[in-house]
């Protein structure tokens, strides 16, 4: 139905003429609002019975009446200029009245909103009235708001937020002003929730939102809008760079109000939040597109990292609407086979011989092609896609490894990548344990690769899954070491056998000494700990030569190989293919204590 089809049905029911207007009838003189539809020279040509009785006059006498006569005193000649300009330029005006035919009318205070009816030309051809009693809006009004109020924090919640926003865009229409919308994420609260507690997180939340309202005008408002999310309303500023200017003025100052640390119980929390800004009338001038807007500039400020505020643009919203699209093709991707499994072989420096190999996930897109990892990895750990993709890297490797087993082929290990998201998860040992029964392969084939970065979100509970995984027999490997915050001391506490060092440290160690020097101590503190030692991004001779100098395990990279498909991967070890370079003296010791 078009816009031109819903008027008429509108006036068309106004005035009694459809099929449908005697049921109707019945519930519009049953409300207790005043409803009038008035034409374009403000004459009334329908009411019911409810503004009637508001007006204390008959029926009858009330239609043909012009409603400007009605609603207003002859004195209120500003409010009714007012209530004129605001109808043809915005199309809707709603404020308090006091109607000059209702009793007592000095002292009786009434509501009022007019909306125009546009049909499909653009021309106002009808205006909707609606009359409320102040008395009876204001209990509802006082109940309404009660709801509105977040009881934890006592902000706005996000429904009252918004209704905030369309009235701040409605005069800022009229006022030729700008407004900033401001969106709020505190950095890691679900871990300090899980961690500390939820009084605790209740608190740290409390304190948030009491640090926020010290950051703003009167004239402004905050809101409790999601979990841990918090909207701002920044009203009444300048236009163009000026918006930009007091909006970021805001933000830096949110950063300086939360940097002093929360005191929780007896912790001390760091606190932190990434915030996305968006502008009126600059990117949008419906609360809808702000809002969304506001949130698509926050993913960005996300992954810029902790303490980042950033401004909406229009590649943004390219960026976010490729983003989504994509989101929505990996949802579907393993149930139509999009999904491969590639494996890069880890080699033995001693002997050359192919010990194991890392499962690295391909997606074959039929229109697309080949989806790099680096493009749809994130979009999965951002929605929770990774847990159910993880879980079937960990199921299709542990049934390859099976696969490998049946063709009486050399035995290797295979590593699988274990997300931070999968590893905080309950239930991560149960899935595990699963998968090597429903597979039947050896629990120690079978290496769970984590990042530094994962372990060290909480130390005490990493320990606690990584000695539970550790029992099932699986073997376990701490990834990219050296990119994150642990040190070599911290080692010891967790139950891993392998180390693999991040490529970055291997790229130019054949010129720059102190990457050299790195690679050689964290070499000979994982050796002291009984530990093998797996370097990744191997790709010249060089860089070879420097590593079997310093008594490396394993190596991983171009050198060798690219990952490849399970059947080349066969084909490799059926014909027992070897990294073509002597062994030196001593080499075959350190195979035999931290190989295979």
């Amino acid at each position: 139905m078009n816009s031109k089809e819903r008027t008429d049905n509108l006036v068309e029911f106004l005035n009694g003429r459809t099929s449908e207007a005697r049921l109707l009838d019945v519930l519009l003189e049953n409300s207790r609002e005043g409803v009038a539809l008035v034409d374009w020279r403000g004459n009334i040509r329908r009411i019911n019975r409810a503004f009637a009785r508001m007006m204390h006059q008959p029926h009858e006498t009330l239609e043909g009446k012009n409603i400007v006569r009605l609603i207003s005193h002859s004195e209120d000649r500003a409010l009714l200029e007012e209530i004129v300009e605001t109808l043809w330029q915005d199309g809707y005006w709603s404020g308090n009245i006091r109607p000059w035919l209702a009793q007592d009318s000095k002292n009786t205070e009434m509501f009022l909103k007019i909306s125009a009816i546009l049909p499909s030309n653009g021309k106002i051809r009808f205006f909707l009235c609606q009359l409320s009693e102040i008395r009876i809006l204001r209990s509802s009004v006082v109940q309404t708001m009660e709801q509105a109020r977040d009881p934890l924090t006592n902000l706005a919640t996000r429904s009252l937020f918004v209704d905030r926003l369309e009235q701040a865009i409605s005069g800022a229409k009229r006022h030729r002003r700008s407004l900033g919308v401001l969106i709020l994420d505190l950095d890691r609260f679900k871990l300090i929730n899980d961690s500390l507690g939820h009084e605790l997180g209740d608190e740290m939340l409390r304190i948030v939102a009491a640090r926020l309202i010290q950051c703003l005008r009167t004239s402004d408002s905050v809101a409790r809008i999601g979990f841990d999310e918090f909207g701002m309303l920044l009203t009444d500023i300048d236009e163009g760079t000026g918006a930009i200017r007091n909006s970021g003025f805001v933000a830096r100052k949110i950063y300086d109000a939360l940097a002093r640390p929360a005191i929780l119980g007896s912790q001390e929390v760091e606190l932190s939040v990434a915030i996305g800004i968006t502008l009126f009338p600059q990117d949008a001038q419906d609360s809808e597109t702000l809002l969304k807007n506001a949130e698509t500039a926050l993913d960005h400020a996300r992954r810029r990292g902790r303490n980042n505020y950033q401004f909406f643009s229009a590649e943004m919203a390219e960026t976010a609407r490729k983003r989504f699209a994509m989101e929505s093709s990996l949802r579907h991707a393993m149930e139509r086979d999009e999904l491969k499994l590639y494996y890069q072989p880890q080699v033995d420096l001693g002997s050359g011989q192919v010990m194991g190999a890392e499962a690295l996930i391909r997606w074959f897109h039929p229109e697309k092609g080949m989806i790099s990892p680096a493009d749809f990895i994130p979009i999965a750990e951002e929605t929770g896609l990774i847990v159910p993709i993880g879980e079937w890297v960990i199921r299709t490797a542990c049934r390859q490894i099976a696969a490998w087993k049946v063709m009486n082929l050399p035995a290797i290990r295979v590593g699988v990548n274990l997300s931070p998201l999968q590893f905080q998860r309950q239930d991560v040992v149960g899935i595990i344990k699963d998968v090597l029964q429903e597979t039947g392969i050896d629990p120690a084939s079978l290496d769970l690769e984590i990042t530094e970065s994962a372990i060290m979100e909480d130390v005490e509970k990493a320990i606690r899954i990584l000695a539970s995984i550790s029992a099932l027999g699986v073997h376990l490997s701490i990834d990219d070491f050296g990119t994150g915050y642990s040190s070599l001391s911290q080692l010891r506490h967790f139950p891993f056998k392998t180390l693999k060092i991040d490529r970055s440290f291997v790229r130019f160690i054949t010129e720059n000494n102190g990457d050299k020097a790195i690679v050689n101590a964290i070499i000979a503190m994982a050796h002291s700990l009984d530990q093998n030692v797996i370097v990744e991004g191997l790709e010249t001779e060089g860089q070879l030569a420097v590593l079997r100098a310093l008594n490396c395990n394993q190596m991983q990279g171009f050198l060798f190989s690219a990952a490849v498909p399970p059947e080349e991967l066969t084909q490799m070890l059926r014909e027992g293919r070897r990294l073509p370079f002597p062994q030196t003296v001593g080499s075959e010791n350190i195979n035999q204590k931290w190989g295979h």
